[in-house]
């Protein structure tokens, strides 16, 4: 399941190619087009492309790992 796995960018990226598709989302198509306009430009944050993406049936297959590096 994993190697079919795309980052968080290529699936949104993905994504605002399709009709509709902010439709599930909880936010207006104004705002979503706006949205869309920062993606583009390289200035959306994460938080929103999660947001769309698990709206349209996308799921995390390997959660984010941190560490501090000393």
């Amino acid at each position: 399941m994993i190697d079919k796995a795309k980052t968080l960018d290529e699936c949104f990226k993905e994504l605002i190619l399709k009709r509709g598709w902010s439709k599930n989302s909880p936010y207006d198509r104004r705002t979503a087009s706006r949205h869309k306009k920062q993606f583009l430009e390289g200035a959306l944050p994460d938080e929103f492309k999660r947001v769309y993406l698990q709206s349209a049936g996308y799921t995390i297959v390997q959660p984010e790992l941190w560490r501090q590096e000393l």
